[in-house]
């Protein structure tokens, strides 16, 4: 193996370690935003239908 092939597999794992680092934050985010979504998306619909949610007054 010459001194260029070494460099180039050394380059090609490094290549892939930092897709994987793109692909995992992007995941992340996206993942994130899905909760956050529906986090808001519950708090809304709570408090358009009150009725629903709070304790009945005996």
């Amino acid at each position: 193996m010459g001194v260029d092939e070494k460099n180039n597999q050394e380059h090609k794992k490094f290549m892939k370690s930092i897709y994987k680092k793109i692909i995992f934050i992007i995941l992340a985010i996206a993942l994130f935003s899905v909760i956050v979504g529906v986090v808001k998306y519950s708090l809304t619909y709570i408090e358009n239908n009150p009725e629903k949610y709070l304790p009945t007054q005996k």
